[in-house]
């Protein structure tokens, strides 16, 4: 059996987690679009993976994933998603900070849109708005983590 790719990223981010040395329940969330975990029974972790090499990465949310993201954050106490920007690194948000950028009319299919510059923050773009502020890569996996004490 080949190994498919989403299990290289999202094993890459999986094992950022693992290595926080706190104790962890981790569990797939029954869906079809294998990227959801839940963690600890009340956090979720949703992951979107690109394999562009440099910046802007781009990461499509079809209606789905979308229903799918709602669904978890009824489920879980919090919930968080982590793109996972080739070999460069990760951009985690809250669920809060998504729907700055994705709002809650879900279209047939929408877009993340993630760039870094060198020795610089991401800076976080969606279907329906912009981060006004830059997501640092040291932020994932410390609010995945600290949403766990």
């Amino acid at each position: 059996m080949s190994i498919h790719a989403y299990e290289y990223y999202h094993g890459a981010a999986l094992n950022r987690i693992i290595d926080s040395g706190k104790s962890l329940e981790i569990m797939t969330f029954p869906s079809d679009s294998n990227s959801s975990i839940t963690i600890n029974k009340n956090i979720g972790v949703f992951f979107k993976y690109s394999q562009l090499r440099i910046s802007p990465w781009r990461f499509t949310f079809k209606k789905e994933h979308q229903d799918e993201l709602v669904q978890m954050k009824e489920l879980h106490k919090k919930l968080f998603i982590v793109f996972i920007c080739f070999d460069d690194g990760f951009a985690c948000l809250e669920w809060s900070e998504l729907k700055k950028i994705l709002d809650y009319d879900h279209k047939e299919v929408e877009f993340v849109s993630i760039k870094r510059m060198r020795k610089e923050k991401y800076t976080v773009n969606g279907s329906d708005g912009k981060l006004k502020y830059k997501i640092g890569q040291n932020e994932f996996p410390k609010k995945i983590i600290e949403s766990l004490i």
